[in-house]
């Protein structure tokens, strides 16, 4: 049974082109979904491949006046020098468990006169919501610190409070820790950032210290063999309409050829096929009920007639 044969008929054929169509959309949005998956992967490569990595030097990976490698974000570093507790930065509205807070941005300056930028954690909003309730001061005097590095996000636009920024971007922190460093001037600033892991000596109380991000690819994969499944079930759904149009066809052609009566094409009483009348039976397998009965009262007229006339001449 050729489902191909109804390509010459017009509805069907338009049939055709819809399926064809919502197939070929099902399988953009699923590429579309596959790419989004790889951007997924590729972003979280860094964090894969680096975060339980070992400490290198600072120097090693954001030399200064270089910016750092998407491909060396989150690698450890151990570094030493003296936190300007005077600089120290509050990053506005950022989430963790539900809720907003505070982290704690504070310079940590280094023996050659440049500053790493250390995160040193998450604070909650204070009673009055503009500032926490206390920031825990650093260490005094030569810390050592190990730091994951990151890269700088994107700037903000809005007004904050003195000492706050809304993003920790390269500008906005750097003016911020101009404005709270001594008349002596503000470190200069590594191109980049550093989450806290550890510090020593560790101080008696510290912000909360950061979490690891989780690595989730999304649903991107999922979403991708749904979409080329649909592309897939709009033409099946075609071809199995077809399969039964062309079955329900073949049935109704099939009711209308039943037999015929006798010496109509149809059986005589010794069980043998009757040609019938012109058209080898043809003929009678298309003509209507009404025809049929007339042509059944005129066999039992001629019937009638013959037995009178054998009657008639036995007398």
């Amino acid at each position: 049974m050729n489902v191909l044969r109804l390509l010459r008929e017009p509805r069907w054929l338009r049939g055709l082109a819809v399926a064809i169509l919502i197939a070929l959309v099902c399988c953009l949005l699923g590429r579309w979904q596959w790419h989004r998956r790889e951007e997924r992967l590729a972003a979280n490569a860094p964090l894969v491949r680096n975060y339980d990595a070992a400490p290198v030097d600072v120097t090693s990976v954001l030399p200064a006046g270089t910016q750092l490698s998407p491909a060396r974000v989150w690698t450890p570093v151990r570094v030493s020098g003296r936190y300007d507790a005077d600089a120290t930065v509050l990053v506005r509205n950022r989430p963790r468990d539900e809720q907003f807070g505070y982290e704690v941005l504070v310079p940590l300056v280094l023996s050659d006169g440049t500053a790493l930028l250390v995160d040193r954690g998450w604070l909650p909003a204070g009673s009055d919501s503009d500032q926490p309730d206390t920031v825990p001061a650093p260490p005094s005097g030569e810390v050592t610190v190990t730091a994951r590095l990151r890269r700088w996000e994107s700037d903000k636009r809005g007004s904050v409070p003195g000492g706050q920024v809304a993003s920790i971007a390269r500008d906005s922190v750097t003016r911020a820790v101009a404005d709270g460093s001594p008349a002596s001037g503000a470190p200069r600033l590594l191109d980049g950032y550093a989450l806290l892991a550890t510090e020593t000596p560790a101080p008696a109380d510290a912000p909360a210290a950061a979490v690891r991000p989780d690595v989730d690819e999304g649903p991107h994969l999922a979403y991708t063999v749904q979409w080329f499944g649909f592309a897939l079930t709009a033409l099946v759904v075609w071809v199995v309409a077809g399969r039964r149009e062309l079955a329900a066809r073949a049935e109704g052609s099939e009711g209308s050829a039943e037999p015929g009566p006798v010496g109509a094409g149809g059986a005589d009483e010794s069980g043998t096929r009757s040609t019938g009348p012109v058209g080898n039976g043809r003929e009678s397998a298309r003509e209507s009920p009404e025809q049929a009965r007339r042509r059944r009262r005129e066999g039992l007229d001629e019937a009638a007639e013959d037995a009178e006339l054998d009657a008639v001449d036995r007398l």
